[in-house]
């Protein structure tokens, strides 16, 4: 009799110890699939946020390859004009001689993300690797962008403040619609910040005797246009991220 009572109990204990085991598995298992759930809730969160940023990213590369477009299009007309030694309003030639001080940037907000834990959450490898190269190419552009400007702020600058009266290139930038659609924010209306003309009158057309005038143009023309150069391979990896980002989005 103790013999069969021992299996019994023997049975009903095992019986016992694989109901808690099974449990155990089935809560982990339960515990597995919910953080599997909470990390796919925050991959799709990152790929949201991704996916906004790239898309601001390329509409912010389109404005300045814009903007770089008609600061080419003013210095050639300007170095146009010298070399055909033709004549034009005051008006002209100052609107397109302010057009030659604008030095766009791209400034991108995404590399708040390569310092965040989260980048892990991603499970496209492709989508990563594109991710990983896109801080070196806002780099190589950066640079070219750095240049014109420190050239702009250190010497163009201070040489038209020798030659001619600057205050009348600031007032045309405040009225250069074209220009300030590309600039400020997206139903912005700037800043009122009109100065109006001056009237210690230089004559803007002595500035173009200055045979420097030319190498400012030209230097302006040549970094512009490496900057746009820069600029097409960018725009072709931010699409490539979205292409990635979007299908990781589809597949969910």
């Amino acid at each position: 009799m103790e013999t069969g009572n021992t299996s019994k109990y023997l049975k009903y204990a095992i019986g016992e110890i694989l109901l808690v085991v099974i449990g155990i598995l089935i809560a982990l298992q339960i515990n597995n699939w919910n953080e599997s759930q909470k990390m796919e809730r925050k991959e799709q969160i990152l790929l949201t946020q991704l996916k906004q940023e790239f898309e601001d990213n390329l509409r912010q590369l389109n404005d300045k390859i814009a903007i770089r477009n008609r600061v080419i299009e003013s210095s050639k007309f300007l170095l146009n004009m010298i070399d055909q030694k033709l004549n034009f309003h005051n008006d002209t030639i100052v609107f397109h001689l302010q057009r030659t001080l604008y030095t766009p940037t791209f400034n991108t907000n995404t590399n708040n993300f390569f310092v965040s834990k989260d980048i892990n959450l991603l499970q496209n490898d492709s989508l990563k690797n594109l991710l990983s190269q896109w801080p070196t190419k806002v780099d190589e552009l950066f640079e070219e962008e750095m240049v014109l400007r420190e050239h702009r702020d250190n010497e163009y600058i201070p040489f038209l403040t020798r030659h001619i009266q600057v205050r009348d290139l600031y007032q045309q930038v405040e009225l250069d619609l074209g220009m300030k659609d590309l600039i400020y924010p997206e139903g912005s209306d700037g800043l009122d910040s009109l100065i109006g003309r001056t009237n210690q009158r230089k004559k803007i057309d002595k500035l173009f005797l200055v045979e420097d005038i030319e190498d400012y143009l030209s230097f302006i023309t040549l970094f512009s246009n490496i900057g746009n150069g820069q600029s097409v391979p960018l725009s072709k990896h931010i699409k490539l991220i979205l292409d990635e980002i979007n299908e990781s989005i589809d597949n969910r």
